[in-house]
């Protein structure tokens, strides 16, 4: 058998300071629990999209996020199924208090960003809503 080496770039791992994250965390969970009463949109929309008509891999995730909040995970995960994912981080970063950081793989981040970004394409290709 032969071993397959990941280059050096794709083997690192990122620190990722948790104490940040929680702020963050604790952030988007209390826009999306308020954003359906707020009167207007306050998110910009996507500059990839708005320039080229092609969906970002983030594009609804705000919309998701706040399908997610509010119990409406069939919605959240057609917007952006790194909707309900990110609300469930959000959560598990809140109640895991006691750790400071998270060592990531940069290659987990890159699969992340390419399955999403294929989630988007293919409704973006397929003529579902954004």
């Amino acid at each position: 058998m032969v071993a397959v080496r990941l280059p050096d770039t794709l083997a690192d791992s990122t620190p990722i300071n948790l104490d940040v994250m929680r702020g963050v965390g604790v952030g988007i969970l209390a826009v999306a629990a308020v954003r359906p009463l707020v009167p207007f949109e306050f998110v910009p929309p996507c500059p990839l999209r708005t320039v080229t008509g092609v969906p970002c891999p983030f594009c609804g995730m705000t919309r998701g996020v706040t399908a997610a909040v509010h119990a409406d995970l069939g919605r959240a995960v057609f917007l952006n199924p790194g909707s309900v994912v990110a609300v469930v981080l959000a959560v598990l970063v809140l109640v895991a208090w006691r750790r400071k950081r998270l060592d990531l793989p940069v290659w987990s981040i890159a699969v992340v960003l390419g399955l999403l970004w294929s989630w988007q394409l293919f409704k973006y290709a397929t003529g579902r809503p954004l």
